[in-house]
């Protein structure tokens, strides 16, 4: 990782919509001035499906606009779909990729810290968000699919803020390697982080059939 501190372009939050009779999602969220971190969740942001989604382990995603732009060239005819706050994300920066961190990794963001937990898994409300079948597959494909953190220390966020990169506590944690269910020597060092949340950890105790 060649830079260490990163400024915050946006911060989202986003409230449950429904969007058809089986469809509700917080999935597209709208710019704030701030972004108030508690230790279980961001205060305005809303979680439709708790079975699935949120928790501590999850309280916060992120994602770049190097992410973005990539998408754009992808599907360049419906690069007007990807406006920050439609994936989801919380917090957005310029730069990062999931190539570049770790599980574990622990930052500074404004006046809260917090640590790198796990990549998120799509589901098909991509496909629903940005009206067209082919998103989960790409963010899948190409592991572009944001990450979350868990908060350490409580506080808040605003545009013009950092993410300071403090501490790699486990160098020889890739999250890009989480995508790969085949590596179990990998998988039971995750598993032993205990930064594994609900939909990574069963994935992962049915691969090394614990």
């Amino acid at each position: 990782m060649n830079m260490k501190k990163f400024r915050i372009l946006g911060v989202f939050t986003g409230k449950v919509t429904k969007h058809s009779d089986s469809f509700e999602s917080a999935i597209k969220k709208l710019p704030r001035d701030v972004l108030v971190i508690q230790k279980h969740s961001i205060v305005h942001d809303e979680v439709a499906n708790l079975k699935y989604h949120g928790g501590d382990m999850r309280v916060i995603h992120h994602y770049s606009l190097k992410n973005y732009q990539a998408l754009k060239d992808k599907f360049p005819e419906i690069s007007d779909r990807f406006t920050p706050g439609s994936f989801g994300e919380n917090i957005l920066t310029e730069e990062l990729t999931e190539s570049e961190l770790n599980i574990g990794d622990i930052y500074s963001l404004g006046t809260a810290k917090v640590q790198l937990t796990v990549s998120r898994r799509p589901c098909a409300t991509i496909n629903q968000t940005y009206q067209d079948n082919r998103i989960l597959k790409e963010v899948m494909h190409t592991g572009r699919t944001g990450w979350f953190y868990r908060v350490l220390e409580e506080g808040q966020v605003k545009p013009g803020d950092y993410l300071e990169f403090l501490e790699r506590p486990y160098p020889d944690m890739p999250i890009l390697k989480l995508n790969d269910l085949s590596n179990l020597e990998y998988l039971q060092k995750c598993l032993d982080t205990g930064l594994m949340d609900k939909g990574w950890k069963p994935k992962i105790l049915k691969a090394l059939e614990l």
